[in-house]
């Protein structure tokens, strides 16, 4: 639990545990997934679809609510040929509704890969060819997930041809990364939902814009 000091006083962060919770909440879920897929030798995009729809799962039967704030999530999913045109495979909205100023909303573009995979002749040249298409859309908001054995590794997306991911120099976990992004640390604004559209289609406007198969929209409101 976070806590500020002001003038002598402290007081409870309703935000700060909001997003704690949601980080540890979040990482939970996808190790767990992630650990069972290494075992069963699932591709990516089956895995990445599984870890989408156990976040929404879980955070919808059990909501993370703090004093005024509660988190809401949504998920959308088009046809896979999508993620060829951009090179990500997933896309995050990340959306603040609860500020006294205008509301924020923020974009990450996620590729994910099997750690196997990396090991694979021709897979690096691959990821680097789909990083580039990552970085035309968002060259600060692009990341790589890595499903190891024993959970999942998150990194920027590398900018080399043929990238060597078999040691990641600054790894955070996916919750970590939602939750900055939604402190507004991390995240892209110019390819962040439309909050004039109703939220459903703010989201499939963003996938077709972006040319992108899977969505999951993580947006913190007032009560």
């Amino acid at each position: 639990m976070s806590t500020i000091t002001a003038t002598g006083t402290t007081f409870h962060d309703p935000l700060e545990e909001l997003l704690s919770r949601t980080a540890e909440r979040v990482d939970e879920i996808v190790n767990g997934i992630a650990i069972e897929s290494y075992r069963l030798e699932r591709y990516e995009e089956n895995t990445t679809s599984r870890l989408a729809e156990a976040i929404i799962s879980t955070l919808r039967n059990d909501p993370i609510t703090v004093a005024n704030l509660m988190l809401e999530v949504h998920i959308e999913e088009f046809r896979r040929a999508q993620e060829k045109n951009n090179g990500g495979d997933l896309y995050l909205s990340l959306v603040r509704n609860e500020t006294l100023f205008a509301p924020i909303s923020k974009g990450v573009l996620v590729q994910a890969k099997r750690r196997t995979s990396l090991l694979k002749s021709g897979e690096s040249r691959r990821l680097g060819n789909q990083s580039k298409r990552m970085y035309r859309r968002s060259p600060g908001s692009s990341y790589i997930w890595i499903y190891e054995n024993n959970g999942v590794v998150c990194t920027k997306a590398p900018q080399s041809s043929e990238p060597l991911l078999m040691f990641v120099a600054d790894p955070i976990s996916v919750g970590r990364l939602i939750a900055d992004g939604l402190r507004c640390n991390r995240g892209d604004e110019d390819i962040g939902r439309d909050l004039s559209l109703p939220l459903h289609e703010g989201i499939i406007d963003v996938m077709r814009r972006l040319s992108l198969p899977l969505a999951l929209d993580f947006e913190i409101k007032q009560t």
